[in-house]
Protein backbone atom coordinates (compact mmCIF):
# COMPACT_ATOMS: atom_id res chain seq x y z
CA UNK A 1 0.00 0.00 0.00
CA UNK A 2 1.44 3.40 -0.76
CA UNK A 3 1.81 6.17 1.58
CA UNK A 4 -0.01 9.13 1.08
CA UNK A 5 1.36 12.13 3.08
CA UNK A 6 -1.60 13.38 5.46
CA UNK A 7 -1.03 17.08 4.17
CA UNK A 8 -2.04 15.55 0.88
CA UNK A 9 -5.30 13.85 2.21
CA UNK A 10 -6.35 17.05 3.90
CA UNK A 11 -9.10 19.52 2.02
CA UNK A 12 -8.32 23.04 1.40
CA UNK A 13 -9.83 25.87 3.67
CA UNK A 14 -10.75 28.67 2.12
CA UNK A 15 -11.12 31.95 4.29
CA UNK A 16 -15.03 33.25 5.31
CA UNK A 17 -14.67 36.65 4.09
CA UNK A 18 -17.30 39.39 4.09
CA UNK A 19 -18.88 39.57 0.51
CA UNK A 20 -20.66 43.17 1.38
CA UNK A 21 -18.33 45.08 -1.76
CA UNK A 22 -16.68 44.21 -4.96
CA UNK A 23 -13.29 44.15 -3.07
CA UNK A 24 -14.93 41.77 -1.19
CA UNK A 25 -16.34 39.44 -3.41
CA UNK A 26 -12.91 39.41 -5.63
CA UNK A 27 -10.78 38.54 -2.60
CA UNK A 28 -13.07 35.68 -2.25
CA UNK A 29 -12.77 34.64 -5.47
CA UNK A 30 -8.73 35.02 -4.96
CA UNK A 31 -8.92 32.91 -2.14
CA UNK A 32 -10.87 29.86 -4.21
CA UNK A 33 -8.58 30.20 -7.36
CA UNK A 34 -5.89 29.57 -5.15
CA UNK A 35 -7.83 26.68 -2.93
CA UNK A 36 -8.33 25.15 -6.74
CA UNK A 37 -4.84 25.30 -7.32
CA UNK A 38 -3.80 24.02 -4.35
CA UNK A 39 -6.65 20.82 -4.80
CA UNK A 40 -5.24 20.09 -7.95
CA UNK A 41 -1.36 19.81 -7.08
CA UNK A 42 -2.02 17.76 -4.19
CA UNK A 43 -4.39 15.45 -6.95
CA UNK A 44 -1.00 15.42 -9.34
CA UNK A 45 1.49 14.54 -5.85
CA UNK A 46 -0.96 11.61 -5.26
CA UNK A 47 -1.21 10.31 -9.03
CA UNK A 48 2.49 10.20 -8.87
CA UNK A 49 2.38 8.83 -5.63
CA UNK A 50 0.03 6.05 -6.90
CA UNK A 51 1.55 5.93 -10.30
CA UNK A 52 4.77 5.17 -8.86
CA UNK A 53 3.61 2.12 -6.65
CA UNK A 54 0.84 0.75 -9.65
CA UNK A 55 4.41 0.56 -11.90
CA UNK A 56 5.91 -0.93 -8.74
CA UNK A 57 3.14 -3.83 -8.37
CA UNK A 58 3.06 -4.42 -12.04
CA UNK A 59 -0.61 -3.16 -12.49
CA UNK A 60 -1.15 -1.35 -15.98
Amino acid sequence: MPEVPADLRAPEVVPARETDTLKGVALLLTDYDEALDRANGKIVAIDTILTDAEAKAGVQ
